[in-house]
């Protein structure tokens, strides 16, 4: 199998993804701009071209946009710090690596990085945790940071942990994690925005004479109800397709697909044995980043195991 074509085409599907969550932001905005402030002298429909064409200005739709804007920024900033949120860890550096499977974990990465021509190794942390799992954040030398576990230490051989770093790496080098962020904006933004709007027309039903107002209000009272499904569906499709595209990136790295297949496996199998914690402050962040999650549903974050490894064996396009 092509890994490296398996990742242009999960890019095609995130580039729609994308354009789905913007599409539907602009559509509340023009509708949000027709409820407040139509002309009454046109229809909704000639409202709407109105607002798009700049005939009228839109200026809901710029305070939504500005809004997520101010968003974006703050996650770009700050936001691969909330992985790290509420979690004891160490970090592993070159000179701090105390013992003999620190340094290998720190060796390993270094390697990789330097495979994938980062130009940098990433952060590293080992976390006080028994649940075998790691997981990725950041994009660039400033921000960039692998987390594993005690637990998947122990677990897994240096061929797996290799893998598992290798997939990690690839969450990096495709900027999975800044990707994930700026998407949950768009669709908190979209949210926040129509749950404001919704609430306000409830309270002012029947008191607009205008048509087009009316109509765009019911539209944007219906589209309450709807879009948080739609959102989340969009999401964690997406999250499912750069999973895949991790572990593509995984073999294309290591060259070695049953090293990726055997970690998969033996994650899972734990997982099955064990319930762990993860109440504490920052899993719920860091869930739809670790390398493993149960799935596989519309509403699941990541690909179930059996559909990850009939993928890398081939048998199941990602």
């Amino acid at each position: 199998m092509d890994f490296r074509n398996v990742i242009r085409k999960n890019n095609i599907r995130t580039r729609l993804v994308i354009i789905s969550y913007i599409f539907i932001m602009l559509i509340i905005g023009l509708l949000a701009d027709t409820a407040t402030h139509p002309n009454n002298r046109m229809d909704f429909f000639a409202n709407i071209v109105a607002f798009i064409t700049f005939e009228q200005l839109p200026v809901a739709t710029f305070i939504i946009l500005g809004l997520t804007v101010i968003g974006l920024l703050y996650i770009h900033f700050r936001g691969h710090k909330m992985m790290l949120a509420g979690i004891d860890a160490k970090e592993i550096t070159a000179e701090n690596a105390s013992t003999p499977e620190e340094r290998q974990l720190y060796n390993i990465l270094e390697e990789l990085s330097l495979s994938a021509t980062l130009g940098y190794v990433p952060h590293l942390y080992i976390l006080d945790s028994d649940e075998p799992n790691a997981f990725a954040a950041g994009w660039s030398s400033r921000n960039a940071l692998v987390g594993v576990t005690r637990g998947l230490l122990q677990t897994l051989n240096r061929q797996e942990t290799q893998a598992v770093l290798a997939h990690e790496v690839g969450h990096i080098i495709h900027g999975d994690s800044k990707l994930t962020l700026y998407v949950g904006i768009l669709a908190n933004v979209i949210l926040t925005v129509t749950n404001i709007f919704s609430h306000i027309f409830i309270r002012t039903s029947g008191r607009s004479r205008n048509s087009a107002a009316n109509k765009a209000q019911i539209i944007l009272l219906v589209m309450n109800f709807v879009l948080p499904w739609i959102t989340q569906i969009l999401y964690f499709y997406l999250s499912r397709t750069r999973e895949y595209m991790a572990d593509a990136a995984a073999v294309d790295l290591t060259t070695d697909n049953q090293a990726m297949i055997s970690a998969l496996k033996k994650i899972s199998g734990q997982h099955e044995k064990h319930e762990y914690d993860h109440s504490t402050t920052g899993d719920a962040y860091r869930s739809a980043a670790y390398i493993f999650n149960k799935g596989d549903s519309l509403f699941s974050t990541h690909p179930s195991i059996e559909n990850r490894i009939a993928a890398l064996e081939g048998r199941k396009d990602f």
